[in-house]
């Protein structure tokens, strides 16, 4: 087992037992940020908005530089703009803040699960940000948001992959 997956699963069953302790993100500075640099473009300008509470499924290739893969399907939710992405799906300082969305529409690859959250669930969404939070370059803005901060009427949206990222 390698050590980043190792912490990941601490990192989770730690979140579980000591969920008070949660940390909450603060809202990004503009001296304090940098642009994400992707690898593909986001293209969710190009497509219709997703509309509330949905999520739309497009053949689309995103390479992600953090864990090697290239994702051959998206979806496009509505999101809460300004939200936090996390290195993995917990709030706690192992899984510290890596990025944000600024838009209120974004894509998404893959769920999986994490630290319960104020959605009252633990189903976290993975995606590629707009910006990174300084010193955190190495993940290349993707990461994990929580499900409280993607518009879906069920968690996990129904048809997404399941993702298996620590």
């Amino acid at each position: 087992m390698s050590v980043r997956r190792a912490v990941a699963i601490l990192a989770a069953l730690l979140a579980v037992l000591f969920s008070a302790g949660a940390v909450q993100a603060s809202t990004p500075q503009a001296d304090r940020t940098i642009r994400a640099t992707p690898s593909a473009s986001r293209g969710v300008d190009a497509a219709p908005p997703a509309p509330q509470a949905s999520c739309t499924a497009r053949n689309v290739s995103h390479y992600d530089a953090w864990t090697g893969r290239t994702w051959s399907r998206d979806w496009v939710c509505g999101n809460r703009a300004g939200a936090p992405l996390y290195g993995c799906a917990s709030f706690i300082a192992a899984c510290s803040v890596i990025g944000w969305i600024d838009t209120s529409s974004s894509w998404f690859v893959c769920w999986g699960r994490g630290a319960w959250h104020d959605g009252g669930n633990n189903v976290w969404y993975y995606t590629m940000g707009d910006r990174v939070a300084p010193g955190q370059d190495v993940h290349h803005a993707w990461g994990f948001i929580p499900a409280v901060d993607v518009w879906t009427s069920t968690d996990p949206w129904p048809g997404m992959t399941e993702c298996n990222i620590p």
